[in-house]
């Protein structure tokens, strides 16, 4: 069965580079790095247009906040972010 994650990601990519406007960074790891930075709320909001299924784009951010942040999901995510601020 194929890794939808990379799958998502993968087709994430091109956003996240144009929102992180720096072809050396990692695109992500950026988005990820700060939820009070602007690029994140601009990747969420511009993200269904390029994923439009909710169910894929829940993978996708499931994948980021485990890879990026180390929590158990999306929703762990948020809510360690909520707690920090």
């Amino acid at each position: 069965m194929a890794d939808l994650y990379s799958i998502m990601k993968a087709r994430a990519l091109p956003l996240a580079r144009t929102i992180v406007m720096n072809p050396n960074e990692d695109a992500f790891a950026t988005i990820m790095s700060d939820s009070d930075d602007p690029r994140q709320a601009s990747f969420l909001m511009m993200l269904k247009g390029t994923i439009p299924a909710e169910r894929h784009r829940r993978i996708l951010l499931d994948g980021l906040a485990r890879e990026y942040s180390g929590v158990d999901g999306w929703l762990a995510y948020v809510d360690r972010e909520c707690k920090q601020n």
